[in-house]
């Protein structure tokens, strides 16, 4: 399945969203990248299963659920650069191949310590599959159908993972907790189907090489960061969480002289000389910290405050994804005719006004005037700038950089909200406390609004970098490392 043959395909960049190759390709990566996106939020529903099958605390839990996402920040990097340098369509069927192996892993773990394994397996198979999926979609199309593709990828994706705790819920309650490993690789195994038939292969940079030391510091700083993370709210001046925050330092320390001295380096440092690559992951950090944290709160807050049942507050989030899939691709052609800045600066703007409504959301509060209209607000926001972010941050560098870029971009938004909820509870002054302590109501109030003010300062960085029109990536583009430009 991985090494299947290329040849009679058509070419990549050319495709057109409305031919069977463009249906094929958004259809592919959407069920690929679904089914990574779903994993965490399947595995939620199931941890009690879990930890009284496998009789384990919470805290080797924590474990289980971080060693997908471990491994999965850790190596999108290299995941881009394996699908510059082999192919992003062989480099997909390769990622579909290695989740599915962890997912049977995980399904038959008779330990927690299997689990974890299988659970780590499944994060280098999202690596792969989210890195070199970002970039079939965004380096196929048609350059005046890029961002119209771009959201209908990210519509449908956010779609399909709003399914996730349901399917989860319902396949813990009529099987078991292995279920939800097992029953969902029927997606893996139709996105290789239609890779398979009908995706085109990107173009190939055979002559660069992994860059395997790269790679490996940067597994170190995530792996040393997450442990920091995992350990630091029970003390921060513990000696175990200093020592693995000098680790995570230094390993980013030597990873970055790593990158300046390589030859063929795994994360080119000049693309962040390019104004618009830099400005649009900043706005994506900044962003995706803010739906991360209003996500967790808002949840919470309905079941704490307002008394909902867990499968209640997961269902008042469904409009959020709705609106996800009808406003991501309308963006996305919006940003096609008159370019990225105006959605992606408005966009933020609106999810600020989202964020300050659902701060208001207390006891008492009714789901239809209360609770909804802020979820709309804050979701036509989040639609609006998602895919016009995304299109223009990785259309701001060459072709033959998509996977790296896609790699980059895909890091900085997952590690978006493992900072959030590492960050945001202790901002709002919740440090120590639990979610059901009377307290929560005020830190609500608190990280609800610290979240509509990051979502200003991203739309002033976006006003700043993100361009007004679209801007083709070539030769002569920002987008080219700075020899190139000099030479």
């Amino acid at each position: 399945m991985v090494m299947a043959p290329d040849e009679g395909r058509s070419d990549a960049s050319e495709i057109r969203l409305r031919s069977r190759t463009g249906r094929a390709v958004v259809a592919a990566v959407v069920l690929g990248s679904a089914l990574a996106y779903m994993s965490d939020d399947m595995l939620n529903v199931a941890l009690p299963s879990v930890a009284g099958d496998l009789q384990v605390d919470v805290t080797a839990m924590q474990w289980v659920v971080n060693g997908y996402f471990i491994t999965m920040l850790s190596l999108m990097l290299t995941a881009g650069s394996i699908g510059d340098i082999r192919g992003h369509r062989r480099t997909f069927l390769l990622g579909l191949a290695v989740f599915s192996c962890g997912a049977t892993v995980s399904a038959i773990a008779p330990v927690v310590a299997a689990l974890v394994a299988g659970r780590a397996l499944q994060g280098v198979g999202a690596a792969l599959v989210l890195a070199s999926g970002m970039a079939l979609v965004n380096g196929s199309f048609v350059e005046e159908e890029r961002g119209r593709a771009v959201g209908l990828y990210m519509g449908m994706t956010a779609v399909a993972t709003a399914a996730g705790p349901v399917l989860g819920g319902l396949l813990v309650d009529l099987l078991s907790w292995r279920a939800i490993f097992v029953a969902p690789l029927v997606f893996p195994l139709a996105a290789a189907a239609v890779t398979y038939a009908w995706v085109p292969e990107s173009p190939m940079k055979p002559e660069r090489s992994v860059d395997s030391v790269g790679a490996f510091l940067v597994f170190i700083t995530i792996s040393a960061f997450s442990f920091v993370l995992i350990r630091g709210p029970s003390g921060w001046q513990q000696s175990d969480v200093l020592a693995g925050l000098t680790v995570a330092v230094v390993a980013a320390w030597a990873f970055l002289r790593r990158e300046q001295r390589a030859d063929d380096a795994m994360l080119p440092l000049e693309l962040f000389r390019n104004r618009v690559f830099s400005g649009g992951n900043a706005v994506t950090l900044l962003s995706f910290m803010v739906s991360a944290g209003v996500f967790l709160f808002v949840a919470v807050q309905l079941q704490t405050t307002l008394g909902y049942r867990p499968a209640r507050a997961g269902a008042a989030l469904v409009p959020i994804y709705i609106i996800m899939l009808i406003g991501s691709p309308i963006s996305g052609r919006v940003a096609d005719r008159i370019g990225s800045r105006t959605p992606v600066v408005a966009g933020n703007c609106v999810v600020a006004a989202g964020a300050w409504w659902l701060s208001f959301v207390d006891a008492g509060a009714d789901f239809p005037t209360g609770v909804l209209p802020g979820l709309v607000v804050l979701s036509a926001g989040l639609a609006t700038l998602a895919a016009p972010l995304t299109s223009a941050t990785l259309g701001a560098v060459g072709a033959d950089a998509q996977g790296i870029a896609s790699g980059v971009n895909n890091t900085v938004g997952q590690l978006a909200g493992l900072l959030m909820i590492a960050v945001l509870p202790a901002v709002a002054g919740l440090s120590g406390q639990s979610f059901s302590d009377p307290g929560f109501a005020d830190g609500y109030l608190v990280a609800m609004r610290v979240c509509a003010a990051l979502c200003l300062v991203s739309a002033v960085i976006a006003a700043l970098t993100i361009p007004a029109r679209s801007e083709q990536a070539g030769p002569e583009s920002e987008g080219e490392t700075t020899s190139q430009a000099n030479g």
